[in-house]
């Protein structure tokens, strides 16, 4: 007997494909052929649907010679559908041709569903061709073959044999639900698994060596497929103990181990790059990932081996994968978790403790099913989620307690709630077989649109990270999804498709990258099920050998080195939709001409690290192409051809391309997405479809005016006009029509005025280009004129931020601006007009005010006391002795440590006639911040003390705080305000040049990061206690006295002292948790003391030209990276007692032509050399380096 799995396959997503496609040949049948012929296609859709159901729900009854004449029928249906739809798709073509050779297409906007990819009804033709030319000819020709398939279907035994046969069709005709945001995955009743493992990854026991002797050690989950092995592996990595320590290194592995391919994913994880360049020896790329290992981190490494296969065969190239992580310079070692379905693992995983999965516990079983089936639909009880909810249960109870089969199958029961429904899936032996029947039925389920989205997904390669924008556009361009509401995107319907996929368990999320950049891979059971359904339609070339793909594939991807073996196989592909490939190929620009000139009807095509950098110009006979990927080639400049792809709606180019785009792009009219810029491309404006444009620039030339955006309605996200100083009046800038453009949600509009004259006409530019009243961000920038667009007010309910920048006449804040409700960020720099300060929006979270130079905010009392400018007029009219001052101050900076009580007092008596001054010249305001603002950034602005101190007090919620470039202050707030501030973790203060006194920082209890530059007036002592909870800190620019650096900060990870003067003797303290320490360009040390006590020092910066080599007496040198200036220094160090050189050395600033490291010892332990603003030409006794992998000079 067939199985299911293999019977399935045969029709799997012609459902869905016979919908998408008979639907356009009704609507084409009604434009162009006739009245009666499309009566007649009204009702072929349904006949072939019934015809489907009566042919699966007989299929049990039939012989397996009958099934194989339902197969083969099934195949010659999917083949004439597709043939249809090449048919329309052609015919379109020609008419889109016709048009652009007539020029007159810009004159008018296509709506969303005529450019469709599969359902795309014509609403227009041309005027000379009649309903009878030879495209409807063919048309009708094709109509007939489908109706002679369809009458074969009355000859199948069992399918008409007037027997009642029951048609579940709720996959068919349902709708698919709308949803906004994927629900969060909940684990049930592995809590205690979880804390289980998380104690062995923090038992030291459980650290690197054993047996082995190696830096890492592995924690292995065993269980079967579905078991939840993932998923509990997500829930450690997930839970905050995990997060504080470890940097997760995720690894989803190949069932063939690939050394090259997951030695490259664990370097784009640990740099924290998505994308990298290609390295193709195996060796120089385990050399990078050392390298990147050896780097300083503040957290430990997990690394996560997720679905590990093993043959015993396959040791030797595990040792090899492992090689790179088996550094014993990893003082802390390497933690490795393991999910396998067999506890026969790798030796040279050192695994230390192996867990055999249990089941989940009954009870938790049936709540997780409960969930996903009725909690999920059913909000509260009820009669009908009693009734559902027994049903239920006993369905679960058929699932073996995977978490996997209840998850399938329970997501799809949300969507029919009808109690004989649940009745007739409780009685379902198909359940009761296996997982994989469980998934199938799970799969049949599904909305036949839908289904065809994941029958595509078989291409990708096992463990591939799918995000979710680039898989919807692959499906669009395939023709998967179509929207019949013109006014509802394909990319939302795209959406809607992807998360009822992963509601279905068949993606699930994970994080990836620094910015936590949410992907998703498919788990490999239903890897699997799509593979076995799709093997008609999909095929992935991963072997060298000789293999044959079959010819009626439709979607190919490529993962080999070399075409050679596979030409004549790709070359015989004549109805290829689909080519993507996913790695380099070595040879790829030999054949890819030929590959062009017989894939015809390729709809997809992405290449991958092409060297070449030319395009053949066979590119533009692709009349069906809509999708081109050239992001990761050499390609320089697309050929003129390419203006002939009139279908084409995904453009991904590389950065020269964009710069050589033909001047023909504008003939582009289907496209939608383009992820470079199209600054250069004449008549934009044709370009109607258009929906991402990120900049555009107005110039005075025919085919540039701001008028070019007239046309592009459709443009979502962020853009950027600049050069609007060439827009001519109020009526040139209506006519970019930004307020029908309802789908931005970020406007910026840029002057780049060459005077700094009031300009009347920007204010009139200004109201014309008004914005949706749907707008999220606006931002303003070297606007001209005293007075805000009338239209600013209607933006109040939608703005989320907004910046003023550079718009130097403006005299005061937006009106109400307190009214921008959802307003949570305001940037508000250099408006050197603004003269007065009105409140801000009650919700706003973050502010950055600089540059206002009119402006100076004092305090209350100050306001309501004495005026600021009347206090100092009799100082002010003495002879203000600067000049003298100034000259003392030259004379100060060159004396020793020991005056630097007189450097300090200079700098106080210059601060009150700076502040005054700035003060008597500027309006007045008292600086008064809404409650909530999270993050404050001050810059080049008038404030006085007592003014931030008012300021401050009343900001409790504040985590950030940022003082840049403000001359008046001379003193933070009092340790009374400061410790209001209870959610202060970072402040930043530079270039405050009056600014003596810091006291106040010692009161913020939840100081993490301090950062203080270029401050000559501070003076840092024993005065300014700092708070233990400091985590970074980082001087540079200003004077350090004794007793500042104090033992009492025993989580301090990282100091810099940079440029500061300082102490002869410089006290680095006994600081336990330092693993960096830098100090670079202090004149005045001599002498570290305590340096040997840092014993969790691991990077090490000390340019310092006067440093003495005693002071590295004790230390026992274990760096990993040490960075100096001279060889003399390396060679003093060398002769101390147990020093050995670092792993990683750089020497900064070296006036030496010739590096000598004769008489060095120890050199083998030197793996990396660079050399950083030297004079050095030559090393000599490089021949000591003989572990040296990366040298830069």
């Amino acid at each position: 007997m067939m199985s299911s799995i293999a019977g399935a396959a045969a029709g799997a997503g012609l459902r869905g494909l016979a919908q998408l496609i008979i639907s356009n040949l009704s609507s084409c049948a009604s434009q162009y052929i006739g009245v009666d012929m499309a009566r007649e296609m009204e009702g072929l859709e349904t006949i072939i649907l019934v015809q489907l159901n009566l042919i699966t729900a007989s299929a049990e009854n039939q012989s397996q010679f009958e099934k194989n004449r339902v197969q083969t029928w099934m195949r010659r249906l999917k083949g004439a559908l597709y043939q249809a739809e090449d048919l329309l798709d052609e015919y379109e073509y020609d008419l889109l041709k016709h048009k652009m050779k007539q020029k007159k297409l810009f004159l008018f906007s296509i709506p969303d569903r005529y450019l469709d990819p599969i359902s795309k009804p014509f609403t227009w033709i041309l005027s000379n061709l009649s309903s009878l030319s030879p495209h409807n000819i063919k048309i009708l020709n094709h109509l007939k073959e489908l109706k002679n398939i369809l009458a074969e279907a009355r000859t199948f035994h069992g399918v008409y044999s007037g027997q009642p046969v029951r048609c579940d069709d709720t996959a068919g005709n349902r709708a698919i639900q709308a949803t906004t945001a994927i629900r969060e995955e909940k684990v049930f009743g592995r809590d205690k698994d979880r804390d289980s493992i998380i104690s062995l990854l923090f038992d030291p026991a459980m650290g690197g060596g054993g047996p082995s002797m190696k830096s890492y050690s592995t924690i292995a989950i065993v269980g079967s497929g579905g078991a939840g092995k993932t998923t509990l592996l997500q829930y450690i990595c997930c839970d905050k103990r995990v997060q504080n320590t470890f940097d997760v290194i995720w690894v989803c592995m190949l069932r063939k181990l690939d050394i090259h391919k997951h030695t490259t994913e664990i370097i784009q994880s640990v740099a924290f790059c998505p994308e990298i360049p290609m390295i193709q020896n195996l060796d120089t790329l385990q050399r990078k990932l050392k390298s990147l290992l050896l780097e300083k981190r503040e957290k430990e490494l997990l690394l996560v081996l997720d679905d590990v296969w093993f043959e015993r065969r396959q040791d030797g190239e595990w040792e090899q994968f492992l090689a790179p992580l088996g550094c014993a310079e990893f003082n802390k070692g390497i933690r490795i978790l393991v999910t396998s379905r067999s506890k026969e693992l790798p030796s040279a995983l050192n695994c230390r403790k192996i867990i055999a999965l249990e089941d989940i516990e009954e009870n938790d079983f049936l709540t997780f099913f409960r969930y996903y089936a009725l909690d999920y639909a059913i909000e509260g009880s009820g009669e009908l989620k009693e009734e559902l909810q027994g049903i239920g249960d006993d369905i679960a109870k058929k699932l073996r307690r995977s978490p996997l089969e209840a998850k399938a199958v329970a997501s799809r029961l949300r969507n029919m709630l009808d109690v004989k429904l649940w009745e007739a899936v409780r009685e379902n032996k198909q359940l009761d077989e296996n997982i994989m029947e469980s998934l199938l039925w799970s799969y049949q389920h599904l909305d036949p649109k839908v289904q065809m989205c994941f029958l595509y997904c078989s291409i990708f390669p096992r463990g591939y990270m799918f995000y979710i924008d680039e898989i919807i556009l692959l499906w669009e361009a395939e023709g998967f999804i179509s929207s019949t509401d013109s006014l509802e995107r394909a990319e939302g319907i795209g959406r809607q498709y992807f998360y009822d996929l992963s509601l279905s368990g068949i993606f699930y999320k994970q994080s990836h990258g620094k910015d936590s950049h949410v992907g998703y891979r498919m788990h490999d059971h239903f890897h699997d099920l799509a593979e076995n359904l799709s093997i008609d339609d999909g095929y992935r070339l991963e072997s060298e050998g000789n293999i044959e793909i079959p010819r009626f594939v439709r979607h190919l991807s490529i993962s080999v080195p070399s075409l050679e073996k596979h030409t004549a196989s790709i070359y015989n592909l004549q109805q290829l939709h689909t080519l993507i490939f996913f790695n380099p190929v070595n040879d790829i620009g030999k054949f890819i001409k030929p590959i062009l000139k017989k894939l015809k009807k390729l709809r997809v095509l992405s290449l991958c690290f092409f060297s070449s950098y030319t395009l053949p110009k066979h590119i533009g006979k692709l009349k069906h192409l809509r999708y081109l990927n050239l992001e990761r080639t050499s390609i320089s400049k697309l050929p003129k051809s390419s203006c002939k792809l009139y279908h084409l709606i995904v453009l991904k180019m590389n950065t020269k391309m964009s710069k050589t785009l033909p001047k023909k792009t504008n003939n582009l009219v289907s496209l939608r997405h383009v992820n470079g810029p199209l600054k250069d491309v004449h008549n934009v404006g044709m370009l109607t479809s258009l929906e991402d444009l990120k900049e555009f620039q107005v110039k005075k030339e025919k085919g540039y005016e701001v008028g070019q955006l007239g046309s592009l309605n459709k443009l979502r996200g962020h853009l950027r006009i600049v050069n609007l100083e060439n827009v001519q009046n109020r009526n040139a800038a209506k006519d970019a029509n930004l307020q029908e453009k309802a789908n931005l949600d970020a406007l910026r509009l840029v002057w780049n005025h060459d005077t700094y004259k009031n300009n009347n006409v920007d204010l009139e530019v200004l109201e014309g280009l008004e914005p949706s009243s749907r707008l999220n961000e606006l931002a303003i920038e070297g606007y001209r004129s005293t007075s805000y667009p009338m239209w600013l007010s209607s933006c109040s309910q939608s703005l989320r931020s907004l910046e003023l920048l550079n718009c130097t006449f403006l005299e005061d804040l937006p009106p109400n601006l307190q009214n921008f409700a959802r307003c949570h960020s305001l940037a508000l720099l250099n408006l050197t007009g603004l003269k007065k300060f009105s409140p801000l929006p009650e919700n706003l979270t973050s502010l950055k005010f600089g540059g206002c130079s009119s402006l100076c905010f004092i305090s209350e009392e100050e306001e309501h006391g004495v005026n600021p400018a009347d206090s100092t007029r009799e100082k002010d009219s003495q002879p203000l002795t600067s000049s003298t001052e100034l000259e003392t101050l030259t004379e100060i900076l060159r004396l020793d440590g020991s005056e630097l009580e007189q450097f300090q007092a200079c700098f106080q008596e210059l601060q009150y006639p700076v502040s005054t001054i700035s003060a008597r010249r500027s309006d007045v305001a008292q600086l008064v911040l809404p409650l909530t603002l999270r993050r404050l950034e001050l810059s080049s602005c008038n404030i006085t003390d007592q003014a931030l101190s008012e300021c401050l007090r009343r900001l409790t919620s504040l985590k950030d705080l940022v003082l840049l470039h403000i001359t008046t202050l001379s003193a933070l707030p009092s340790k009374q305000v400061m410790e209001n501030l209870a959610m202060l973790s970072s402040v930043g203060i530079t270039s405050c040049r009056s600014l003596c006194s810091v006291a106040g920082l010692g009161a913020i209890a939840s100081l993490e990061k301090l950062a203080i530059s270029f401050c000559p007036s501070l003076l840092l002592s024993d005065c300014c206690i700092l708070p233990s909870q400091l985590k970074e800190v980082t001087i540079r620019g200003c004077t350090i006295h004794d007793g500042f650096l104090h033992d009492g900060l025993p989580k301090l990870v990282s100091l810099e002292i940079s440029k500061c003067r300082t102490p002869s003797v410089l006290q680095v303290g006994a600081w336990p948790s330092l693993k960096c320490l830098k100090l670079c360009d202090c004149l005045d040390v001599f002498f570290l003391e305590g340096l040997h006590a840092l014993e969790s020092l691991q990077e090490v910066q000390l340019v310092l030209p006067n440093l003495g080599a005693d002071s590295f007496t004790g230390c026992k040198g274990n760096w990993r990276s040490l960075r100096v200036r001279t060889s003399s220094l390396l060679h003093d160090l060398s002769e101390l007692e147990g020093f050995a050189p670092p792993m990683l050395l750089t020497i900064e600033g070296c006036q030496e032509s010739d590096f000598s490291l004769e008489g060095i010892p120890n050199l083998s332990s030197i793996v990396g050399l660079s050399f950083m603003n030297c004079k050095v030409q030559s090393i000599s006794a490089m021949k000591g380096l003989a572990s040296l992998e990366t040298s830069l000079l």
